[in-house]
């Protein structure tokens, strides 16, 4: 089975009858009046293949191209795209195809884009770069300029020029994909070849970056060699274990250190909250005797009181009622007013005896307190000091563990140095480029004068008698009759019969047994392009019958479009006979026929008479 093959096109838009053909393996020929959409086949399946060239004019209100494409990797694939959008959306029955949308191009960053499937679906398991300079630049093989090459559409069949070399820019990877289609060989692993002073500049900053690599990495050695000289003559494992010993008594003492400090803590807790106890004592005491005091003042104020009113007279008659009083019945209360400061006297001597005892005792707690202050401030010095005394040890310590870490880094330093000295040497030294890269030359090579023996068995299997000996030039990668190319002759026909033999020559040759990858297609629009206008220089009736012979003959071997107007197309050939697929467009729908390829674009296409 080919790599895949056409089995189907339609096309569709809003209110629009749909255009659709359907194709086979073999020969397939679409015939039909002027201005019938027969063209825009072929245009719309490029359209598939990355084509950024829209295939027809949006003023047809069609909208819509699906093409379904029978492969030998992946079974069905079904890809639509719309007209003027760069994406394509396909739907392939393989499970190793991802379903969605596919970019046409690279222009935007994606995880799909059409040209790697078409890639893979002639063969390849990845998206190569061929050289696009002669200095080795690259650039992504492209499927829709590979497959140009088997398409020569009716805008080019006429050419005077190569029909295989569309844009002279873009031949250096347009041949080497060709290259690569016939031996597989795209000169992988060739680095680009830069430009002289490109190069000198590349090579200077080079050189520029290891020197200054260089200096870095001898002052690091001097450093390294420094430190190593410091520990000389030492037993590096007598005093790695010194400090090993000191570090854990150090620690030791830390952690007696911390408990102590712990203890104090506690013990300054306890005595803080003695104090506490003290405060709420004395607060207590100081508001009793405030009491007592005032209970004194109030007693001494009723005592001068009484004395004061012991020398009146008394009085026997009330002020207020006029009723007879007793003042002899009257006691005094300077005996009981005595007994009582006595009594407050006591217990006040009493509270200030207490008062001043608990007052001591907060003394005492406030000392013990200072001391523990002091006691705790000792001990954290002291824990800072051993901490520093540790870190002093572990210094030392990391300072013999480095002896071997110097040791090797001076090793790698000295490794690092030879590295850079070599490559600085290897840069220093002129370097031989490989040869330019000659696309042509190359390809030449390969084929020889394999073009020359099919293009001249083809010319002969089409009766074409006009001139001797075809050859292939590869200057300019196209045909020459008797040396002479055919842009001298100023035959329009001639030119469209020629193009048409490369065309099936470079077909004929890709598919050969021995090629790498086979295309296993060609399209060709019109290829007597010209003869309807009745060249003199031409037997054009037996060249006509001749090439449509030898399409006849040659169709098995793989699939073949060809566009055509009926009035070029030989009558008496039965194209069914030989079991050949034909589409025939007219201009009318009586009797059955097809009205164009698009039924609803009728607006430029003038009626056949009846």
């Amino acid at each position: 089975m080919l790599n895949f093959m056409i089995e189907s096109l339609r096309v569709s838009g809003p209110g629009k009858i749909d255009g659709f053909i359907k194709f086979s393996d073999g020969l397939n020929i679409i015939q039909g009046r002027s201005n019938t959409g027969k063209t825009w086949i072929l245009k719309c399946i490029y359209y598939l293949f990355s084509s950024d060239t829209r295939p027809y004019s949006p003023l047809t209100g069609y909208t819509d191209i699906e093409g379904v494409f029978q492969t030998k990797r992946y079974g069905r694939i079904t890809m639509t795209r719309k007209l003027d959008e760069e994406k394509v959306t396909v739907v392939a029955e393989s499970e190793e195809v991802e379903n969605g949308e596919y970019d046409t191009n690279y222009k935007r960053i994606s995880t799909r884009y059409l040209n790697d499937l078409w890639l893979r679906i002639i063969g390849l398991d990845e998206t190569i770069e061929v050289p696009k300079s002669a200095r080795y630049a690259r650039e992504r093989m492209s499927w829709a300029n590979v497959a140009n090459v088997f398409y020569a559409d009716e805008n080019e069949i006429d050419k005077a020029d190569s029909i295989v070399i569309k844009d002279p820019r873009y031949e250096t990877p347009l041949i080497a994909s060709l290259y690569f289609l016939l031996t597989g060989d795209y000169k992988k692993g060739i680095p680009e070849i830069t430009k002289p002073e490109v190069a000198t500049a590349k090579k200077k900053a080079v050189i520029d970056y290891i020197d200054e690599q260089v200096s870095s990495l001898t002052q690091t050695r001097v450093s390294y060699i420094k430190q190593l000289e410091e520990l000389a003559g030492l037993d590096i494992e007598s005093e790695m274990h010194a400090l090993t010993v000191h570090i854990e008594e150090a620690q030791q003492d830390i952690k007696e250190l911390i408990e102590e400090n712990t203890a104090i803590v506690r013990q300054m807790a306890e005595y803080q909250q003695e104090d506490a106890n003290c405060r709420v004592l004395l607060d207590r005491y100081e508001s009793l005797i405030s009491q007592y005091k005032a209970d004194l003042q109030r007693l001494d104020f009723i005592s001068k009181g009484e004395q004061a009113v012991t020398g009146l007279p008394a009085n026997g008659i009330c002020p207020f009622c006029g009723g007879q009083l007793h003042p002899d019945l009257y006691e005094g209360y300077v005996e009981a007013i005595d007994a009582e400061i006595k009594r407050i006297a006591s217990e006040l001597a009493v509270i200030v005896a207490t008062e001043n005892s608990v007052r001591d005792e907060q003394e005492s707690i406030r000392q013990s307190i200072d001391d523990l202050q002091l006691r705790r401030a000792a001990v954290n010095k002291a824990l800072d000091d051993k901490n520093r005394e540790i870190q002093s040890y572990r210094y030392g310590l990391q300072r013999f563990k480095d002896y071997t870490r110097l040791q090797t880094g001076i090793n790698f330093v000295n490794d690092q140095l030879e590295i850079l000295g070599k490559k600085k040497v290897s840069e220093l030294q002129k370097q031989k480029n490989p040869p330019l890269y000659h696309a042509k030359q190359e390809f030449e090579e390969v084929v020889g004068t394999g073009f020359n023996v099919i293009l001249n068995r083809i010319l002969k299997e089409c009766n074409y008698r006009s001139v001797g000996y075809a050859s292939w030039d590869f200057s300019t990668f196209d045909i020459l009759m008797d040396g002479v190319p055919k842009s001298e002759d100023q035959g329009k026909g001639y030119r469209s019969f020629l193009n048409s033999v490369v065309a099936l020559m470079l077909y004929e040759y890709f598919n050969a047994d021995d090629v790498f990858i086979k295309p296993g297609f060609l399209m060709i629009d019109t290829p007597l392009l010209g003869f309807d206008e009745n060249e003199d220089a031409f037997e054009g009736d037996t060249i006509k019958r001749g090439l449509y012979q030898y399409f006849i003959d040659h169709q098995g071997e793989g699939q073949v479009i060809i566009v055509d107007n009926l009035n070029v197309i030989p009558e008496d050939l039965d194209f069914h006979a030989h079991g050949i697929n034909v589409v025939t467009y007219h201009k009318d729908e009586k009797d059955g026929h097809i009205y164009g390829f698009l039924p609803s674009w009728r607006k430029d296409l003038p009626k056949e008479s009846t």
